[in-house]
């Protein structure tokens, strides 16, 4: 159950930070590239492209994911 909470949580964040301030997520992508060796297919600019699409995929993800933490608490709490 902890990890479909955190799970949401992260989903959650994700949706929020690619529709209201991708440039928060692009400084973080950056790093974590930096961090981690270049990936062979460049995926970010495609997926900066698609933003509004990702964070509302994101944002449903999400949501659906809290849905289901709720049913099973109330079901086999």
């Amino acid at each position: 159950m902890l990890f479909l909470i955190c799970a949401a949580a992260i989903a959650f964040l994700g949706g929020v930070l690619f529709l209201f301030s991708p440039k928060i997520l692009h400084k973080l992508s950056g790093k974590i590239n930096t961090t981690i060796n270049k990936m062979s297919v460049p995926i970010d600019e495609k997926v900066y492209e698609m933003r509004i699409g990702v964070g509302v995929s994101l944002l449903l993800i999400a949501g659906m994911l809290f849905f289901v933490v709720y049913y099973l608490s109330k079901k086999y709490a």
